[in-house]
């Protein structure tokens, strides 16, 4: 009789660890839902058990290492972005792991570029409101999804630069304003003053008379191998809206996607009598009151 018993325990052990790991390999829940899981360079296999069993991705961190030790791929589980969800069991959790992550990649906005510069993929409707800065983008995000990114994003800038803001214009007044100084100014001060210069002449209605509108309207007529080269004399000769030497106010849209500091500049420009201005040769901005004053500045600073 014991020597039955000596024979059946270890079977009955050996039976129950093999239940034990069928239903620890069994899918959490059937959400199909994909979430995303980052193993971090050098952690560790029983930090990632213990994070995917937290996360609820497997029911238990021991059978998971179980499995890692047993398929041979305990040096095989990179770092990485993972898409992952309940309703995989944890074996195949593993296998999916050692076949490394996603290929995300970086999307980067520079400021003062239209869309066109970006990507031919979006349409000039979002002129102005694609945030310059970097973006982590998921290999596998639509066109849709990149541009919800994006858009919450300037969302989220554009509300702190209206912190505290007394301008009568619109929001998309501000938008179209702060498109205009990024082509026209380089620093957090420069672009106040002249924001502050821009809505003297709005206010008084004289034509802005801004070359970076002439550029744009030019490039968009007929597209250029390199965009904002310098105008020619014709150029502000050409019909269109966007020419602020023609036409009085703000242009009808934004001329490129403007960055935080124009944005802020828009909303908060700097008061002054002046209503001229010139970059010189060296990038130093000069300013004048009167006509006069500003003719003096260009005889002495660009020619």
């Amino acid at each position: 009789m014991k020597k039955a018993i000596l024979i059946l325990a270890p079977l009955v052990l050996i039976l129950t660890f093999f239940i034990v790991v069928k239903i620890g390999n069994s899918p959490v829940s059937s959400d199909p839902k994909a979430k995303d899981f980052i193993i971090n360079k050098g952690e560790g296999l029983v930090s990632i058990a213990t994070r995917l069993e937290t996360n609820s991705f497997i029911k238990n961190k021991y059978i998971f290492l179980y499995d890692v030790y047993i398929s041979g791929l305990r040096d095989q589980i990179p770092s990485g972005k993972f898409r992952l969800s309940q309703n995989i069991p944890t074996y195949d959790i593993v296998k999916k792991l050692s076949q490394g992550g996603s290929s995300d990649y970086w999307v980067r906005i520079i400021e003062g570029t239209r869309v066109e510069e970006i990507t031919p993929r979006f349409s000039k409707t979002y002129e102005g409101y694609l945030f310059p800065d970097s973006y982590l983008i998921p290999e596998y995000y639509n066109p849709d999804e990149i541009l919800k990114v994006i858009s919450d994003n300037f969302d989220k800038k554009f509300a702190q630069a209206k912190k505290d803001s007394t301008t009568p214009l619109s929001d998309k007044q501000v938008v179209i304003l702060a498109s205009l100084l990024e082509r026209e100014a380089r620093t957090l001060e420069t672009k106040k003053m002249i924001a502050g210069i821009i809505m003297n002449r709005f206010n008084i209605g004289m034509g802005l008379q801004i070359d970076a509108t002439i550029q744009y309207l030019r490039d968009t007529l007929k597209k250029p191998k390199d965009y904002w080269a310098p105008i020619k004399s014709g150029d502000i000769d050409i019909v269109s809206p966007y020419n602020t030497y023609k036409n009085r106010g703000l242009p009808p849209g934004p001329i490129c996607n403007p960055g935080y500091d124009s944005l802020y500049a828009a909303f908060h420009p700097t008061d002054s009598d002046y209503m001229y201005y010139i970059t010189d040769h060296d990038g130093i901005m000069h300013y004048a009151k009167t006509n006069l004053e500003h003719s003096a500045n260009v005889n002495k600073y660009l020619k």
